[in-house]
């Protein structure tokens, strides 16, 4: 949908710090962004320890032109 221009790219593909999510962004037609994401790790809460992060993403994300 977002390369054949019927949704607005916002960032590109990247892949998230904190879960290893790799995800793009796109704008609805309602305006708002939605990600839509794959591949993120599984979270065991019995030995989960809280850890902070930096940035948001390993690489990417970054703005995109717009498509539209």
């Amino acid at each position: 949908m977002v390369l054949d221009g019927d949704m607005t790219l916002t960032r590109g593909l990247g892949r998230h710090t904190n879960d290893h999510m790799t995800s793009f962004y796109m704008k609805t037609p309602s305006g708002f962004d939605v990600e839509y994401g794959w591949g993120a790790r599984t979270v065991d809460d019995e030995t989960w320890q809280v850890v902070r992060h930096e940035k948001g993403s390993i690489w990417g994300h970054r703005p995109a032109v717009a498509t539209k």
